[in-house]
């Protein structure tokens, strides 16, 4: 059943060939657009991205963290614990409609927290979680060739605390990078305390479960939200 759904973007990410996106609808419920499965790569990592033509129209990106954006759907593609997926209709692009207000922000966060991370099961019915962070820390460093990002992040939310765990925010890759530009390439550590020396009150991490890899849903950290707001552009040349 094809819908029209207006959703406040939580994850704009970095995945196989393309973007991941995903965001909160207006009845309360995850929704994460995909394109129909291009390709299976090794190892069975199933690629459902997103390409910059999908939503990257009139000279921006119509696809943007804290921002309200109208997307047409085709069907839900439920498959547990993926149950958020919902086939982009490629005949109409997604098209932004406003970027919350700081007391928004602030209030949207809150309202959708969730108190542990305990909905995150990949025997359950969702793949994605909102979560306040109560301590977390990021590390920033160049792959081997030096030719890419990583991002590694540890965090506490309610009772757990995961540790190495992958980030792959376009946010937080373009942080990295601008990090490293005055570190000679070598890894750059970020904690809750140094955002809270630039101002930040607040953060909250959307995270979610990946495809199956190596017989397992692996969590990654696909949103950093703190308030304020973080101002980073991203390059989607570079992403």
């Amino acid at each position: 059943m094809s819908a029209v759904k207006d959703i406040t973007v939580l994850a704009v990410t970095k995945m196989h060939g393309g973007v991941c996106v995903a965001g909160i609808d207006s009845a309360g419920e995850w929704v994460r657009p995909v394109r129909v499965e291009r390709k299976r790569e090794a190892g069975g990592i199933t690629d459902y991205c997103l390409l910059p033509l999908d939503f990257f129209h009139g000279g921006k990106s119509h696809l943007v963290n804290m921002g309200v954006t109208r997307v047409w759907l085709d069907r839900h593609q439920s498959s547990p614990p993926h149950t958020e997926d919902w086939t982009l209709d490629l005949d109409h692009k997604p098209e932004f409609i406003r970027k919350l207000s700081s007391e928004e922000q602030e209030e949207f966060l809150r309202t959708h927290a969730e108190p542990d991370l305990s909905v995150l099961r990949a025997d359950g019915l969702r793949s994605l979680g909102l979560f306040q962070a109560e301590s977390f820390s990021f590390t920033f460093a160049l792959n081997k060739t030096g030719e890419d990002i990583m991002v590694r992040a540890r965090f506490r939310a309610g009772k757990e605390e995961l540790s190495d765990v992958g980030c792959t925010d376009l946010r937080m890759r373009a942080l990295g990078r601008r990090l490293l530009e005055n570190h000679e390439g070598r890894s750059v550590a970020m904690t809750e305390v140094d955002f809270r020396r630039r101002g930040k009150r607040i953060t909250y991490l959307a995270v979610g479960l990946s495809r199956l890899y190596r017989g397992k849903h692996w969590p990654i950290l696909v949103g950093v939200h703190s308030l304020p707001e973080m101002e980073i552009v991203v390059d989607y040349v570079n992403l």
